[in-house]
C-alpha cells in the first residue's frame, strides 16, 4: 500500500499528444480500480434557448455508442462487474466516473471513451430519455436546496447564468425540432474533445500500465484545443430580504455572499472556511449558535464558482427561537467572520484542517481519491500555504465588506411568482436589524480523536462476543461492527431518533478523525459501525458508548420531535429513501407507529437492560486489542456469544402502506423478495440472478417505460434478511401499476433467460464468483461482507462457500431460482406510499 506521504501528495498532471490532460495514481495492493473524466462544460454552457441540454446530453451518452449498444455499454458492464458508476452535470463541468475490479479497468475505460467520443444520439432514445428528465425535474421542483438556489437567483442580474433555469424538462428540450438537434450535436462537438477533458485513473496497475491506458484514451478522443469561456459580472441586489415557502421541511436561513475578482487559491480557502463553519467543537461557530438555541446545524456550500467569481451560501437549520432571531444570527455570522480572519485563529484552524485532510485521504477508496484530486487546488502536502492564507483573508474581507443577501425558507404564507422553470412561492421583505451583541469568540477546542492514539497494548483475553479477525491492514485502517439484539421483542421505535441525534452531535468529530460511523435500527436490534483510522476507533467507541448510555436532554427533545414527524412520510427527503429507511424494521415485524409515545431516559435504560451485544473487529493490529477490549466494557447491554438468526417467512405478499391515507404527487414502491433458504447454494444462484437482472430491469422500467428517474434492482441485505430488491419511484404510475410492471418484467425475463447465450451466463457466473471473494486489502468491503454474514447467522467462511457455489452454477439453477422468486415461496414484502390493491390483500 502507498505510504501516507504518498497518499497526500498531489499526482502530477501531464498533457498528452492530442491535448488530453491526465493524472495517474498507482495504488499497489488494492483489488479495485477507478477512472474519472471531467469534461469542462456544464449547464451554464448550454445554449440559452435550450435549458438542460448539457444534462440531457450526459444522459444520452449512456444510451449507446458507435462501438457498444446500451446493453453492452459502460453502465451494463460496470453493473455486471459489481462495480459502481455515475455522472454529474454541474454549472461549468460534467463528470463521469466508475470503480470496479481492477482486472476490468481497460474494457470499462474503453466503453467510457467510446460513449464520450461517438454517442449514437438516437432520436427514439432521446424521446424516451426526455421523459426521464421530466420526472427528475418534477422531483427537483420539490427539493428544498434546488428551490432555495432558484429563489436566490432572482436577486441576480438576468444576464448572468446563475439567475437562469438550467434543469431541463419536456418543454425546454424540443428533440423533434431540427434546430435542437443541431444545437445538441454542436454542443457535443464543441466540448467533448481532448482539449476540454481531464482523465484521472487509479488502480493496482503499474505507472507504465496506467500510462498506456491514458495514451489509449488520448487516441480515442477527438483532438481539440481548450475553449475560452467568459462570465458576465455577478451583480446581486441586497436591498431586501427574501422569504421562500417550503412546506413541511425544517426552516432554514440562507446567507448568500456574491464574490468577484477572487485570487487563484480562493476555492482552497473556501474549503478551510467550510471546515470551520461546520465544526461542532466547543466554542466553535456552529456550536455557539446551537448552544444559544438559534440553530441545529450549519454548513457552507458553493452553488456557483467560475472565472474568479462565485456564490457562497452559509446555510443554517433554524430552531423556533432562531426563526424569531434571524437578524441576530446574521450579525453573529458577520461577527464570527471578522474574528476568524485573525492570524491566531487561522493557524489553529489550519493545523487541524491539515490533519483532517490527511486522515480522510489515508482511508479513501480509489474513486474517492480521484474525486479529491480532480479539483485543481485540492489540499495536498505541497499546497502553497501562504497563497491559501492570503486567499482566505481576501475571501473573508469581501464577505464582510459586501454583506449577505438574506433569505428565510419556511412555511410562511407566500404567493406564487411568475418565473421560468421551478414554481416558487416567494416574497421580498424589509431587512431586519438586531442590537449589537458581543459574542466574545474563542478558538474552538481541538478534536481529541485526531491526536495521537492512546497507549497500545495486546489484550490478555477478549470477550467471546467479539469476533476478532485479521490480518492488520497495511494502511492503518480498521472496521468495527456492533449489534445490540433485543430477544424480548422490538426496540421502542422513537428511541432510535434519540440515539441518532446523540451520535450526530459528534459525527463531525468522528469524520474529522478519519472514521465513518453509522447507526441503524433493525426493529429487533440496533447496529453501530465504525470504519476508518484504526488507532482512533477504540477512543471513539469508549466515548460514544457513554453518550449512548446517557444521552443529553437535548437528544430526547429532538428525538421526540423527529419521531413525531416520522409517523407519516414527508419532508424534503426523497420518498424512495424514506421507504428504504423503514424496510429493516418492517422485515423484523416492527409495526409502524400510529403515534409517538413519550421518550425519556427511563425507557432507554429499560431498553439497554434487555440488550445483548455481539461485535466484529477486523483490520486492527494486535496492539489495539487492549484498548478496544477496554472500550467494550463501557458498552450498555450485556455481551452474548449466541447468534440469533432471522426467522422464516410465509408465502404470498405482505403489503405495508406508509402513506397514512394521504395522497402524494408520486408513487414509490419497494419490493423485497427474501432468500428462501439460508444456504450458500441458494444465495449463490440469487446473487448471479440479480446481476443478470439489474441492467435489463433498469432499461425496461426507466428507459423504455419511462416510469421515473429512481429505478434500480439489486441483491441486498436488510439486517439479517438477504434477498432481491426492486425499487421504483414514479410520477406517472401508481404503486399497483409499478408492481404489475415488475411482475411482467420478471415473466419476460424468465423467457429470455431460457435463450440467453451460454457465454453470457458463464461470464456472469465467473465475474460474480471472482468479485465475491473480496481481497483482504479492500478492508471496508471485506469487513462489510463478513458482518452481513454474521447478521444472517453464518460464520466468517460463508462468503468463500458462496463464491465456490457460484462457480458450479448452471442455467437450470438460475431458472429454478427465478421460478422460486416469482412463486413468492419465501413471501414478497412490499413497502409503498399507497394502499394495497385488492389482488395483494389477504
Amino acid at each position: 500500500m502507498p505510504r501516507p506521504s504518498d497518499i497526500s501528495r498531489r499526482p502530477p498532471q501531464t498533457t498528452l499528444a492530442n491535448g488530453l490532460r491526465v493524472r495517474l495514481l498507482p495504488l499497489s495492493g488494492h483489488s479495485q480500480a477507478a477512472a474519472m473524466v471531467r469534461v469542462h462544460a456544464g449547464a451554464h454552457d448550454a445554449p440559452r434557448d435550450y435549458p438542460g441540454l448539457a444534462h440531457f446530453l450526459e444522459h444520452l451518452l449512456f444510451l449507446g455508442s458507435r462501438g457498444y449498444s446500451a446493453e453492452e455499454g459502460l453502465m451494463a458492464f460496470v453493473q455486471g462487474c459489481g462495480g459502481q458508476l455515475n455522472a454529474s452535470t454541474r454549472e461549468r463541468h460534467t463528470d463521469f466516473f466508475f470503480q470496479l475490479p481492477a482486472g476490468q479497468l481497460e474494457p470499462a475505460l474503453h466503453r467510457l471513451l467510446d460513449m464520450l467520443a461517438h454517442p449514437l444520439l438516437d432520436p427514439a432514445a432521446q424521446l424516451r430519455e426526455r421523459e426521464v428528465l421530466q420526472a427528475e425535474f418534477q422531483a427537483r421542483a420539490r427539493d428544498v436546496e434546488t428551490l432555495c438556489d432558484a429563489a436566490l437567483g432572482t436577486a441576480f442580474d438576468p444576464s448572468h447564468p446563475f439567475a437562469g433555469f438550467h434543469a431541463g424538462n419536456r418543454d425546454t428540450l424540443p428533440v423533434e425540432q431540427p434546430a435542437f438537434q443541431q444545437a445538441l450535436v454542436g454542443f457535443h462537438r464543441r466540448f467533448y474533445h481532448s482539449g476540454q477533458i481531464e482523465l484521472l485513473i487509479t488502480g493496482p496497475q503499474s505507472h507504465a500500465q496506467l500510462q498506456r491506458l491514458a495514451e489509449l484514451a488520448d487516441g480515442m478522443l477527438v483532438a481539440g484545443c481548450p475553449v475560452t469561456r467568459d462570465a458576465p459580472p455577478l451583480r446581486c441586489s441586497r436591498d431586501a430580504w427574501l422569504r421562500l415557502h417550503i412546506g413541511g421541511a425544517e426552516p432554514r436561513l440562507n446567507l448568500l455572499f456574491s464574490l468577484e475578482h477572487m485570487p487563484k487559491h480562493s476555492q482552497a480557502a473556501l474549503d478551510v472556511l467550510s471546515f470551520a463553519v461546520t465544526s461542532q467543537a466547543q466554542h466553535g461557530f456552529a456550536r455557539r449558535l446551537r448552544d444559544a438555541g438559534l440553530c441545529h446545524s450549519a454548513r457552507l456550500r458553493t452553488p456557483y464558482w467560475f472565472a474568479e467569481q462565485g456564490v457562497v451560501v452559509v446555510e443554517l437549520w433554524l430552531t423556533e427561537h432562531g426563526l424569531d432571531e434571524r437578524a441576530a444570527i446574521v450579525e453573529a455570522v458577520l461577527d464570527w467572520l471578522r474574528y476568524c480572519s485573525g492570524e491566531s485563529y487561522w493557524q489553529l484552524c489550519h493545523d487541524e484542517y491539515r490533519r483532517v485532510r490527511q486522515r480522510s485521504l489515508q482511508g479513501a477508496e480509489p474513486l474517492a481519491r480521484l474525486r479529491h484530486w480532480v479539483e485543481p487546488l485540492a489540499w495536498s502536502d505541497d499546497s502553497d500555504e501562504s497563497a491559501i492564507r492570503q486567499a482566505f483573508a481576501a475571501l473573508v474581507a469581501q464577505m464582510t465588506a459586501t454583506g449577505p443577501l438574506v433569505m428565510t425558507a419556511d412555511d410562511c404564507d407566500c404567493h406564487p411568482i411568475e418565473r421560468a422553470g421551478f414554481a416558487l412561492r416567494l416574497k421580498r421583505e424589509p431587512p431586519l436589524h438586531a442590537e449589537h451583541k458581543a459574542w466574545h469568540w474563542r478558538p474552538p477546542s481541538i478534536n481529541p480523536w485526531l491526536q495521537a492514539g492512546a497507549r497500545q497494548y495486546q489484550a490478555s483475553s477478549m470477550p467471546a462476543a467479539l469476533h476478532w479477525l485479521g490480518p492488520a491492514a497495511a494502511n492503518g485502517q480498521g472496521a468495527f461492527y456492533l449489534r445490540w439484539q433485543f430477544p424480548a421483542g422490538q426496540a421502542a421505535p422513537g428511541l432510535r431518533h434519540v440515539l441518532r441525534h446523540t451520535l450526530q452531535s459528534v459525527d463531525w468529530a468522528v469524520q474529522q478523525a478519519g472514521v465513518r460511523q453509522r447507526f441503524d435500527d433493525l426493529g429487533d436490534a440496533w447496529t453501530l459501525s465504525l470504519e476508518g483510522a484504526a488507532e482512533a476507533i477504540p477512543l471513539i467507541l469508549a466515548d460514544i458508548a457513554e453518550l449512548m448510555r446517557e444521552p443529553a436532554e437535548a437528544s430526547f427533545i429532538q428525538g421526540q420531535r423527529l419521531a413525531e414527524r416520522e409517523v407519516s412520510l414527508g419532508g424534503d427527503e426523497m420518498l424512495i429513501r424514506q421507504l428504504l429507511d423503514r424496510m429493516p424494521r418492517l422485515l423484523a415485524d416492527a409495526t409502524p407507529a400510529a403515534h409517538c409515545e413519550p421518550l425519556d431516559a427511563s425507557r432507554l435504560r429499560a431498553q439497554w437492560r434487555s440488550a445483548q451485544w455481539q461485535a466484529l473487529a477486523t483490520g486492527f493490529p494486535p496492539t489495539l486489542s487492549g484498548p478496544l477490549t477496554d472500550a467494550l466494557r463501557a458498552l450498555p447491554g450485556s455481551a452474548s456469544s449466541i447468534s440469533i438468526a432471522p426467522g422464516g417467512r410465509l408465502a404470498g405478499i405482505r403489503w405495508h402502506d406508509l402513506s397514512g391515507g394521504a395522497a402524494m404527487a408520486e408513487a414509490a414502491l419497494l419490493l423485497f423478495c427474501p432468500l428462501p433458504q439460508q444456504t450458500a447454494v441458494c444465495e449463490a444462484a440469487w446473487r448471479v440472478l440479480a446481476r443478470l437482472i439489474e441492467g435489463p430491469f433498469f432499461r425496461r422500467l426507466r428507459s423504455e417505460l419511462q416510469l421515473g428517474y429512481a429505478v434500480f434492482s439489486r441483491f441486498c441485505q436488510f439486517g439479517g434478511h438477504p434477498g432481491m430488491l426492486f425499487a421504483v419511484q414514479s410520477p406517472s404510475a401508481s404503486a399497483e401499476e409499478i408492481l404489475a410492471h415488475i411482475e411482467t418484467f420478471l415473466a419476460d425475463f424468465a423467457s429470455s433467460l431460457d435463450v440467453l447465450p451460454a457465454g453470457v451466463i458463464e461470464r456472469a457466473v465467473r465475474d460474480a464468483s471472482d468479485t465475491h471473494l473480496i481481497a483482504e486489502t479492500d478492508l471496508r468491503a471485506r469487513a462489510e461482507q463478513l458482518w452481513q454474514s454474521l447478521l444472517a447467522g453464518h460464520d466468517a467462511g460463508h462468503p468463500r462457500e458462496v463464491a465456490s457455489a457460484m462457480r458450479a452454477l448452471q442455467r437450470q439453477d438460475l431458472t429454478a431460482a427465478l421460478a422460486v422468486l416469482r412463486a413468492r415461496t419465501a413471501g414478497w414484502v412490499v413497502v409503498a406510499n399507497a394502499a394495497a390493491p385488492a389482488a395483494a390483500q389477504g
